[in-house]
């Protein structure tokens, strides 16, 4: 026990941080609060971890509420922090991104974003 004490006290002095993964968004492609003249074909989401892919969701509605996602996220290959979601955007309007992820070590997080379409 004295043994374990230590090398956590040791691990926080030297600055290092024991890991606590979990996936938050670092980053999404249309960006968070853009304002874009057409809209995309596709959404990217960028987290911090590695993804369980098939636990994650993601909602993507326009301003009347319809569903903006042309089908489920999808694993993008060679990069197990990403997703992408198709997206068939019908209207002109604030497109609002609520996500769900689960990192690959099974933590759990949630956020949410929007962006605007300028036309169609």
């Amino acid at each position: 026990m004295k043994r374990r004490q230590i090398a956590l006290a040791l691990v926080f002095l030297s600055g290092a941080s024991p890991a606590f993964a979990h996936a938050y968004l670092q980053k999404s492609d249309p960006a968070a609060n853009s304002v874009l003249k057409s809209a995309p074909k596709t959404l990217l989401l960028t987290y911090t971890e590695d993804l369980s892919v098939p636990f994650c969701t993601v909602t993507v509605t326009d301003s009347m509420g319809m569903n903006d996602a042309a089908g489920k996220p999808q694993a993008v290959p060679g990069h197990p922090n990403e997703l992408q979601v198709p997206l068939k955007i019908q209207m002109a309007g604030k497109i609002s991104v609520v996500w769900h992820a689960l990192s690959a070590d099974t933590h759990k997080t949630q956020g949410e974003f929007s962006f605007t379409v300028g036309q169609i």
